[in-house]
């Protein structure tokens, strides 16, 4: 209780003379700092017994035991009390706010002309438009199956050339290899002899028919070798017929060669035989592919698939080169659902005329659902944001208040997006620098 008597007496007397006299000088020959400072460096309890105090007159001895405990407490509130009167400015008092800082408060964010112009804040009313809803699926480019063509040896044979490389350009019925088969070479001996035996028999009918004619011969001598004709003819027929299911030619000096031809034309994608191979029907040994048309596959989600339909046009950017665009169609809607990923395939064709395009590469394509096009209620998709998980938007009332708002959204198109719920035709919505607005939300 001595100490806190002492001290308080001390730092009181201090304080009054540095009222008295600015030029009061401590132990350490500084100057003194004025009453304010002085008295705040009181009340945050620093160590001030360094302080030479001028002497105070002095007092009558207090009654009681509790004088010491009464004289500091006076003490501090008259120190309390000059402070209060004489520091017109406190070193604790708030910073000013910033002028380009927004405020939200009660819901509403307060925007100062001058964060206007620094965020560059803009604005556009909520409206009945015409919306094409759009939809972003990714996919890779594949071979269209119609213009692909796999080659092979309908019987069993042995390479003797090939005459083709992977990459080669083919018209139809451009050869690709040679093959030697004994089969192919037993129905071209068995047609001949049949060719023979139809020229002997229609020889042989000819004759008849004459000697008839002559009455030398009977008419049904004539009819027997007519019908020998016939079967003869019949059987030639079947054997040709045979040798070209083989691959064999009816004419030619050499017997047992086939040669493998391209059906379509196109490019060599596969080579798969080399000369003295033997190959036989279940091997495929060319693929030819014709590049100037392929395919996407998508996967669709169920809520987006009800938008398109057969030939709808679709925008397709490689990732490889965003820059370019590329058009294509809808060529096929699944009728059915993956139960597991409940999406459907939709089909897409892509023209590849000029060859810009290949087969694997990782494609963003916007199918643009024309045949859903309708008018509703919409804003511009840029002054939609995601607020913990639900689409925000800032509706502004004035020129310098914005009110985040919750919005129900229904198709999207390429720069508009439908609202269902949330706003109203007239409602004014912040269209850029949302996201500078979304983050006073966080503040």
């Amino acid at each position: 209780m001595k100490y806190a008597h002492g001290l308080a007496r001390e730092r009181l007397a201090a304080a009054h003379s540095a009222r008295r006299d600015p030029t009061f000088v401590d132990r350490r020959g500084e100057l003194a700092p004025t009453l304010e400072p002085l008295t705040r460096r009181a009340l945050r309890a620093l160590d001030m017994r360094h302080m030479i105090p001028t002497p105070l007159a002095p007092s009558r001895p207090l009654e009681g035991a509790r004088r010491p405990a009464r004289l500091a407490r006076a003490a501090l509130a008259l120190a309390l009390a000059l402070c209060g009167c004489d520091d017109d400015s406190s070193d604790e008092a708030e910073p000013q706010s910033n002028a380009n800082v927004p405020v939200f408060k009660d819901g509403t964010i307060y925007l100062s002309p001058g964060y206007i112009t620094k965020v560059g804040i803009r604005t556009e009313a909520a409206g009945v438009t015409e919306i094409v809803p759009v939809i972003h699926v990714n996919g890779v480019l594949e071979y269209d199956q119609r213009q692909i063509a796999a080659v092979g040896s309908a019987i069993d044979g042995r390479v003797t050339e090939v005459l083709v490389v992977e990459g080669n350009s083919v018209l139809p019925e451009t050869p690709l290899a040679t093959l030697q088969s004994a089969e192919v070479g037993g129905v071209q001996a068995e047609l001949r002899a049949i060719e023979a035996r139809s020229k002997v028999a229609r020889a042989n009918r000819r004759r008849k028919q004459a000697l008839v004619k002559e009455g030398i011969a009977s008419k049904r001598s004539a009819e027997i070798a007519s019908g020998e004709v016939s079967v003869i003819s019949a059987e030639l027929k079947a054997a040709r017929q045979r040798l070209r299911a083989l691959g064999g030619a009816e004419k030619g000096k050499e017997i047992g060669i086939i040669q493998l031809t391209s059906p379509i034309a196109g490019e060599i994608a596969e080579v798969n035989v080399y000369r003295g191979q033997a190959v036989g029907p279940q091997h495929t040994a060319f693929t030819v592919v014709d590049y100037s048309q392929l395919w996407v596959r998508l996967s669709v989600f169920e809520g987006e698939l009800q938008y398109i339909s057969k030939d709808d046009p679709v925008l397709l950017n490689v990732q490889s080169a965003p820059d370019e665009e590329f058009t294509g169609a809808v060529d096929f809607v699944s009728p059915s659902f993956d139960p597991e990923l409940r999406s459907a395939e939709v089909r897409v064709i892509v023209p590849n005329d000029d060859r810009l395009l290949r087969v694997g590469q990782a494609v963003n394509a916007t199918i643009m659902a024309e045949g859903a096009q309708k008018e509703a209620l919409s804003i511009p998709r840029s002054a939609v944001v995601m607020v913990d998980g639900r689409s925000t938007v800032f509706v502004a009332p004035s020129e310098h208040t914005v009110i985040p708002k919750q919005v129900e959204l229904g198709v999207r198109g390429p720069t508009r997006v439908e609202v269902l719920s949330g706003l109203v035709a007239g409602d004014v919505v912040v269209t850029k620098g949302v996201f500078a607005l979304k983050s006073e939300l966080f503040r």
